[in-house]
């Protein structure tokens, strides 16, 4: 159903101010061709004895007319339904006069009013324009009876303005029907549009919202839309120019590259330096014929924590029901060994019962870490001032491993930064680390050297290496240090490290390793920094 004009004002501005405009310049075109063919006497041959100086004035007023109401539609001087109204009424006044200064019906000046009904029936409903149609008519039988009654033409005239008035009421029908169904079209077309708009609109939300990131290349390999979650993984690098992914990101253009050659292939994760996550991509084209490609980014440590938390749920049922089955025999194990080692025996006799009993601890202390990594609950993280803190870790750890200060160095720049940690695993963690230093060292305990060195990274996130003086660990290996059960000690449990990297990473942080020029290690953790509204709360 179509709304009506006075009632909808958006229908004409957008759909009918334009084509009124149009109907302004085609009045004030009528007018002043009329006014240029007055002035030639051919034109008085087609008219049935015209009134000149009458037919002139009300040309004039024709065109003054025109010209008003076309400033008026330009500068909106009057609501759009009032100057359809007043033009056409003016209209029909000045025709009917011109018809009339022209001989009247038989001039055939009355079929101007044609284009005046069919605009009415355009811009207004059917009921106003049937009124303009009825006007129109009513104007011209009024004319041509004061022409009768003056004795001027002759009674045919009657039987022409009739034709007349039912051509002015066809008119008026039709082009309400075709208003009709031009404002529905156009109603709907605009419904449509702003559909498209608002859908198109909702679709960039949700991509712009989405944790993944996005990136879509094209065949050069350039970047044409990135979202805000792909910005902030590959280090907030602005993406409005277009820039190539090669500049972006060398690693990940290598591994698009690969993909193109063999799109099967498994993607492992990227390694970005400066503190950035691990990404892991994945790639998919794009089905418009142009060659693009949709590349998807997640945080890699995003996805390991998922992972691992479906393995350590499914550890933690397996450990459950294995860890009473295992350390009874082993407990017996131990006492049997203890037994046999305080008898009468040779001494190597003593040497297989120490040999048993320090199995048999070791395998407990694998079991004990893996109850332990199989209840770990997710960390409530705490506000942590780090250099008071690592001043009080430094004392309680020299004190347990024989350490002097001048061997465990803590230095912080600056010296007030705070991240989120929680409390207990970092002291578990650093415990660790920092045990490792002195259980896996190749020196005597006066030589061991250990630094804590906390400092912001270029992309201003807190971070701390642990460094130590000791063998370091081979370049090959490096990939494989926080792998469960993997160790190159006779007397490791091969789970220390990786327990450390999965309590880091569910405190949402990370830990890398970097060599030491020189020999040592160096294992730098990525904290959370505590904002200001959690350090008003801590």
């Amino acid at each position: 159903m179509s709304v009506p004009i006075e009632q909808n004002e958006l229908a004409p501005e957008t759909t009918f101010w334009r084509p009124l405009r149009h109907f302004n310049l085609y009045r004030a075109t009528l007018a002043l061709s009329l006014l240029v063919l007055f002035q030639q006497k051919i034109f008085h041959g087609f008219l049935n004895q015209p009134d000149r100086q009458l037919f002139l004035i009300v040309n004039i007023a024709f065109l003054a007319s025109s010209l008003f109401y076309l400033y008026a539609e330009f500068h909106r001087k009057l609501a759009f339904t009032t100057q359809v109204i007043a033009a056409n009424i003016s209209d029909i006044l000045l025709i009917v006069l011109l018809m009339h200064f022209s001989g009247g019906v038989s001039s055939g000046l009355g079929m101007l009013l044609i284009v005046n009904i069919a605009a009415t029936g355009t811009f207004l409903h059917r009921r106003e324009s049937h009124f303009f149609a009825a006007l129109a008519s009513t104007g011209v039988l009024v004319e041509q009876t004061y022409n009768l009654l003056n004795n001027i033409g002759n009674s045919s005239d009657y039987s022409n303005a009739g034709i007349l008035g039912m051509v002015f009421f066809a008119t008026s029908l039709l082009a309400s029907i075709l208003s009709r169904q031009l404002r529905e079209s156009t109603e709907l077309a605009e419904a449509r549009a702003a559909d498209l708009i608002s859908l198109e609109k909702l679709n960039d939300d949700i991509i712009q919202s989405m944790r993944t990131g996005i990136l879509v290349v094209d065949e050069i390999g350039r970047i044409r839309l990135a979202n805000d979650s792909a910005e902030s993984l590959l280090g907030n690098i602005p993406m409005q120019n277009n820039p190539r992914l090669a500049d972006v990101l060398p690693n990940l253009q290598q591994r698009y590259n690969e993909w193109l050659a063999d799109p099967r292939m498994h993607h492992k994760p990227i390694r970005q330096q400066q503190g950035l996550p691990d990404i892991q991509p994945g790639f998919r084209p794009l089905d418009n014929n142009q060659g693009n490609t949709l590349i998807f980014l997640e945080d890699a440590t995003q996805l390991n924590q998922r992972f691992q938390q479906m393995k350590l749920a499914s550890l933690g049922r397996l450990t459950a029901s294995i860890a009473h089955e295992i350390r009874n025999p082993l407990s017996a194990i131990n006492h049997a060994a203890q037994l046999l080692g305080e008898s009468d025996m040779n001494t190597a006799d003593k040497k297989l019962t120490h040999i048993i009993n320090t199995q048999v601890q070791r395998l407990d202390k694998i079991i004990q870490n893996v109850l332990q990594l199989s209840r770990q609950e997710p960390s409530q993280l705490d506000m942590i001032e780090l250099l008071p803190w690592l001043e009080k870790f430094r004392e309680e750890f020299c004190s347990a491993q024989s350490l002097n200060d001048q061997q465990f160095e803590i230095t912080a720049t600056p010296a007030d930064i705070r991240i989120l940690f929680n409390t207990s695993y970092l002291h578990q963690v650093l415990n660790n680390l920092c045990g490792n230093a002195i259980t896996h060292h190749n020196k005597a305990l006066a030589d061991i050297r250990v630094r804590l060195h906390a400092f912001h990274d270029e992309q201003h996130q807190p971070c701390m290496d642990i460094i130590d003086n000791g063998p370091g660990v081979a370049s090959d290996l490096v990939e494989q240090i926080f792998d469960p059960f993997y160790t190159t000690s006779p007397k490791g449990t091969g789970l220390g490290l990786f327990i450390t990297k999965e309590i880091i990473e569910s405190n949402r942080a990370r830990i890398r390793y970097f060599p030491v020029t020189g020999g040592g290690s160096c294992f730098r953790i990525y904290f959370l920094e505590a904002a200001p509204t959690e350090l008003a709360l801590h």
